[in-house]
């Protein structure tokens, strides 16, 4: 059975509320009045300092800026996305047939966040799935979608990523006195967000572009997690360890360990990549675009010229693109790809090649298309 050839159509993205910049952060979020005065400190000094320097200029958050209430759930920032991408494809939701929605949490325990999604929609049949991941999670979903429509299972498949950064960063969630500054530098960096893609099996039509290849990969088997939240089953299998007891010991925060952030994003993004571009059998340095997640420019400065050096590109080929709107995790890729599609940047004929790193526990991935 001869594959078919799967084509990108459509891209989508929302980024919720009004910019907030530095200044304002704090009001939006809301004040670690109560944290460790060490961890206060660093919220107004050397922290702040640090941030400042981080390239990011603008982030949205899905927070209701007089009451502090969400505004939108993952499933709410989702369909935004999506009805954007539909109507950039040009095709009305009741056309897919596959729909998949990758997450780092879900609305509910039960039912999936998928299929809350496809009823709000509007779409009466189709198949839905739901991959629980933090950055890899776009690449995860579009390799479902690209094999699937490949072999002929479906035809038309709405790729979304929901990033609700805020559920961790709002000074409500807190336990303010397990607060560390890892805890609060989260805040300064991750932001809210969505990105979707539509694509369609069969031969290309003017306009469309082609989706060359996808990628995924696992390398973290030996390295301990970079990035955690608990409040899972883990935390709750004594039964006098429960969600009282997960409050108090503050294992509900979403945590960074940033020393390794600094010694393994750059290194294990860079092989990702390359690895990807051995499996095109392609020269890296013909991409003219990596659309890649990278949350601070520092990040982004340290590990450039490695990048640049083992891909053989140029600075422009992989530029730093968050800073108007923060770092929205998973969803960024598709964020700046629909920003580039929309400005105009990707010319017919270009190849970008759209990758993720992800710290949770050390994955890469990520897909190609030919604009």
């Amino acid at each position: 059975m001869a594959l078919q050839r799967v084509s990108l159509i459509g891209t989508g993205s929302f980024l919720p509320g009004d910019p907030v910049g530095m200044d304002d952060l704090e009001r939006v979020l809301g004040p670690l009045t109560e944290a460790p005065e060490s961890v206060q400190r660093f919220v107004s000094g050397a922290g702040r300092r640090m941030m400042e320097g981080s390239g990011v200029v603008n982030r949205h958050f899905a927070i209701h800026p007089e009451t502090g209430a969400l505004t939108h759930s993952f499933s709410d920032l989702a369909r935004e996305a999506c009805d954007r991408a539909l109507e950039d494809a040009g095709i009305e939701a009741n056309e897919v047939d596959l729909l998949l929605m990758s997450a780092p949490t879900y609305d509910y325990s039960t039912p999936p966040t998928s299929a809350i999604l496809q009823e709000a929609l509007g779409i009466d049949h189709c198949a839905e799935m739901e991959i629980h991941s933090n950055c890899s999670g776009v690449g995860k979903a579009t390799q479902i979608a690209f094999d699937s429509l490949r072999l002929g299972r479906y035809r038309t498949a709405l790729v979304v990523y929901s990033q609700l950064s805020s559920v961790y960063t709002r000074s409500c969630y807190f336990n303010q006195k397990k607060v560390t500054k890892a805890h609060a530098t989260l805040r300064w960096i991750l932001a809210d967000g969505s990105g979707a893609i539509v694509l369609r099996a069969g031969e290309p039509r003017p306009g469309d572009h082609e989706v060359l290849d996808t990628y995924v990969e696992s390398v973290g088997c030996t390295k301990a997690p970079a990035m955690t939240c608990g409040g899972g089953a883990a935390d709750l299998k004594a039964p006098n360890h429960q969600i009282p007891e997960v409050y108090n010991s503050g294992t509900h925060h979403l945590d960074q360990d940033f020393g390794a952030v600094a010694k393994w994003a750059g290194p294990t993004l860079i092989e990702g990549l390359a690895r990807f571009t051995d499996q095109m059998k392609i020269d890296s340095s013909t991409v003219s675009h990596y659309i890649v997640s990278v949350p601070t420019k520092q990040l982004f400065g340290e590990s450039l010229p490695a990048v640049c050096d083992r891909l053989s590109i140029k600075p422009e080929q992989i530029k730093f693109r968050s800073a108007d709107c923060g770092y929205c995790g998973g969803a960024a890729i598709l964020i700046h790809l629909d920003e580039m599609a929309r400005s105009g940047e990707l010319k017919p004929g270009q190849l970008a090649i759209c990758h993720s790193v992800e710290s949770s526990k050390w994955m890469t991935a990520g897909f190609a298309v030919r604009w």
